[in-house]
């Protein structure tokens, strides 16, 4: 058996260190104050290994952010792929991207930065442009709901911003003051509140009529 390659032609792990570091330290530093010997210090590699695999600092962000961009986009896909209704896309839609970014908390945090503090800073690359795509697919599911008579007449936009911004105050409330429930748990029951809210009023009469039925036939049997 052949020995594993350690120079800067083969080193994966080394490439898979030097990612990690990067992630960590750009949330905790930023991109701009970190440094290329931040990264290298962090990851216990040499440079050649850093410019073999991805020529520079910026190519390394760039390479974070093509593996997040990924599995978002993948993720999401798969999300709006499941559910008949507007409401179960929403939601599998809004949970969906809650997991990817518990998952890549740290690239979330630099997205997070960039985009309200020093997007300058960064001339190769708009969040902006990730944030807005985010938003958009989710207003259109939205419109859609509208449009079938599912959901309440509603500003897309605006019902999208909601479920959004649901997403990051729990997820923020959580990390100071967790509470008895879980993060999931939490974050289901405040969506479904929300969504609540945009469901038509024909629906929730049908919904409202559907429980009451519910609750005769269980006095009827207890």
């Amino acid at each position: 058996m052949g020995k594993a390659a350690t120079g800067a032609d083969g080193d994966v792990g080394g490439r898979q260190r030097l990612l990690t570091a990067a992630r960590r330290l750009f949330a905790a530093k930023g991109y701009s104050a970190t440094t290329v010997r931040d990264i290298l210090r962090v990851a216990g590699v040499t440079a050649p290994v850093l410019y073999y695999h991805f020529g520079s600092k910026q190519g390394m962000f760039l390479a974070l952010v093509r593996e997040g961009s990924e599995k978002l986009d993948a993720a999401l896909a798969e999300a709006l792929a499941h559910g008949a209704r507007a409401i179960e896309k929403a939601r599998g839609y809004c949970l969906a991207l809650a997991a990817i970014r518990r998952e890549h908390a740290d690239l979330a945090l630099t997205f997070e930065a960039m985009t309200t503090r020093h997007p300058e800073a960064t001339p190769f690359f708009d969040p902006r442009s990730m944030v807005v795509s985010v938003v958009d697919r989710l207003a259109a599911v939205i419109r859609a709901g509208v449009a079938s008579g599912e959901l309440r007449a509603c500003n897309p936009d605006h019902a999208a911003l909601a479920l959004l911004g649901t997403i990051a105050i729990v997820r923020r409330r959580f990390a100071v003051a967790p509470g008895p429930a879980g993060l999931d748990e939490q974050l289901a029951g405040t969506l479904d509140l929300v969504l609540a809210g945009l469901r038509a009023a024909l629906i929730l009469a049908i919904f409202d009529r559907v429980n009451e039925v519910d609750r005769y036939y269980h006095d009827l049997t207890s």
